[in-house]
């Protein structure tokens, strides 16, 4: 019994050319799938808005589209949504505006909608909500033909929508980055402006210490000229340090019964430095300042300061 007493339609004989229209097709799906793919390193160095409007140019010539609309929105809130439609003008085309309004509570996935636009045409519109933990967003591409969209064009749809989304997305975190190094940078300089003025402000002080200290030197010589005293022997055995001064612990073994904070406050002492200034820089008190010089002068035998600083001088302390 043949297909025609049935009343079944005879299957259609293969027609000479659908071999090489299909060879055709899956060559163009190749080709505009390695350019998607590729699209990441075209965007680079490329502003969020300028990775939008190029996204739509792609879509307008690998799926033949009417109209386009792209939003892309930054999750953390640092920077505004980028929001973009072809073709351009003041308003969105008809249909995508129609769409856009009624989509945006619709569960995820790929729709497509039918929409009737008065005095245009029948469009197929075809939403992609992106809802990514790093980029959120929709994309609504139109077109006039009654098979759109085909199965590869959604698939092509959604692999330039996903590179779209990665390039503004490494679009945003380098400027995130340039921003928080400019930050850094600026607080640095600042840091270095507030150093630069410290050391402005407290070299003429320690320019006056060492004035005091050359002075207190050059009293110390005329005392031991007056007095005669012989210069101290110089142990020939005994190690030394690198400037040439013993050991803190020869320094502090020669000194005793000197307790640490008098060997302190008596080295301060030999360079000149007031009571009041001593007392800054071991976070002592005046008075305390006052205590210890009075129990080292008695423990060393002297009764004034130059005898003082003559002997502190003597065991290394200058």
């Amino acid at each position: 019994m043949d297909a025609t007493s049935t009343g079944a339609s005879p299957a259609r004989e293969p027609r000479p050319g659908d071999e090489d229209t299909s060879v055709a097709d899956s060559r163009r799906w190749l080709r505009d799938m390695g350019a998607l793919l590729a699209l990441p390193a075209m965007w680079v160095d490329h502003e969020p808005i300028e990775i939008a409007t190029g996204l739509l140019s792609v879509l307008f010539g690998v799926l033949q589209l009417d109209g386009a609309y792209a939003r892309f929105d930054d999750p953390l809130g640092d920077s505004r949504s980028v929001e973009t439609w072809r073709p351009t003008g003041p308003t969105m085309p008809a249909e995508l505006d129609r769409v856009l309004a009624t989509d945006q509570t619709r569960a995820q996935g790929v729709a497509t909608t039918e929409v009737d636009v008065r005095k245009v045409g029948i469009f197929r519109v075809t939403s992609l909500p992106l809802a990514l933990p790093w980029e959120t967003g929709r994309v609504l591409v139109s077109a006039g033909r009654t098979d759109f969209p085909t199965a590869m064009e959604t698939h092509l749809l959604r692999v330039a929508v996903s590179q779209a989304a990665i390039a503004i997305h490494t679009a945003r975190r380098l400027a995130r980055e340039q921003a928080a190094r400019s930050v850094a940078e600026a607080a640095l300089l600042r840091q270095n402006e507030l150093l630069r003025s410290l050391v402005d402000d407290v070299r003429p002080s320690l320019t006056s210490i060492a004035a005091r200290i050359e002075d207190a030197s050059r009293l110390v010589s005329e005392v031991d000229s007056s007095h005669g005293a012989p210069p101290p022997p110089v142990d020939r055995a005994s190690p030394r340090s690198p400037s040439g001064r013993a050991d803190a612990a020869d320094v502090r073994s020669s000194l005793f019964p000197l307790t640490r904070r008098e060997i302190e406050t008596l080295g301060l002492l030999a360079q000149g430095l007031s009571n009041k200034e001593i007392a800054g820089v071991m976070w002592l008190s005046d008075r305390t300042v006052e205590r210890h010089i009075t129990s080292l002068y008695r423990k060393i035998g002297v009764a004034r300061r130059s005898e003082a600083t003559a002997f502190a001088l003597r065991h290394g302390l200058g």
